[in-house]
């Protein structure tokens, strides 16, 4: 387990039918308990930028809960050549099955489009990072500006450019993927180029960690149990299958030709999830889908 390196972790959290334990960080000592606190670990380098205290800028001039938040440094304005982050670690097992929800609030002051603020993820059985946006293991992502959100300077998406007003953003998770065992790791780093922009960086503020139905639920009913889209498709198949009361997850997918020979083999996989074909030449293939509930074929054309 990664919790043998990291002192980033959550302590258990147990969810009762109607019941959900919470965690927290609000940066500001006494108003978050030892025992549902999130702990943060920042970089330890000569370069880190990351602080927790009381903002004193012009934009980041408070914290969205008095007096701390976590910011690229609470006085100055963030250096060029930045690679700078801070981590933590959840435990997905403590929280069952279901959406887990990783919430904040955030201000944004980046150099557009040139520097930003990076999200990724990573697991024990896969522990490279990842980065959050566009990724299709990431169930949804709330409650941010589109408009700040670009490809910057290393050719990753982040958030970048100005954002004055407290957002409140929430990272989702369908957890039931996960192997047993599984820390689930998120990392949140600024990145910067060689040209000084005078900007103030990124503040964030009231991390909570939940399973929710807050999203989920106003979504529309779904009454097919999986649906798969677009068809035809140019390579990007998107498959979500109904919302049900207990485990569920899409435990292999298996894409035919129409001789029926398997070209491609997907493994476990949330029930919202994305996969891409657009490595096979045009033409008509079968896609199974197996979950742990039921196993359903759907014809799909792939046309570019």
């Amino acid at each position: 387990m990664k919790s043998t390196f990291i002192s980033v972790f959550l302590f258990l959290a147990i969810s009762f039918a109607g019941f959900t334990q919470s965690f927290y960080q609000y940066f500001d000592g006494a108003d978050t308990l030892a025992w549902n606190s999130i702990f943060m670990q920042l970089d330890t380098s000569a370069s880190n930028v990351w602080q927790i205290g009381s903002p004193q800028k012009t934009i980041f001039s408070s914290a969205a809960t008095l007096p701390n938040a976590i910011v690229t440094d609470t006085m100055h304005f963030y250096p060029v050549n930045a690679n700078s982050s801070f981590q933590f670690g959840i435990d997905p097992l403590w929280f069952g099955f279901g959406i887990l929800a990783i919430q904040w609030v955030q201000k944004l002051d980046f150099d557009p489009a040139s520097d930003g603020g990076m999200i990724e993820y990573s697991t024990d059985t896969d522990p490279e990072w990842h980065n959050v946006f566009n990724n299709p293991y990431v169930y949804n992502f709330y409650g941010y500006d589109t408009l700040n959100v670009d490809t910057i300077s290393n050719g990753q998406v982040a958030f970048t450019g100005t954002d004055t007003n407290w957002k409140n953003v929430w990272l989702c998770f369908d957890v039931s993927w996960l192997s047993i065992g599984d820390t689930l790791m998120f990392r949140y780093t600024l990145i910067s180029d060689d040209a000084d922009n005078s900007k103030e960086g990124w503040m964030m503020d009231n991390f909570m960690v939940h399973t929710t139905i807050f999203h989920t639920v106003n979504e529309k009913d779904q009454q097919e149990y999986l649906l798969v889209s677009p068809n035809p498709t140019t390579g990007d198949v998107h498959i979500t299958a109904r919302k049900t009361d207990g485990f569920h997850i899409i435990e292999k997918m298996e894409l035919s030709d129409m001789s029926g020979k398997v070209v491609e083999r997907f493994g476990t996989s949330p029930t919202k999830f994305t996969i891409n074909i657009g490595n096979h030449p045009d033409g008509i293939y079968l896609l199974k889908i197996q979950t742990n509930l039921k196993t359903e074929t759907f014809k799909i054309s792939l046309k570019r």
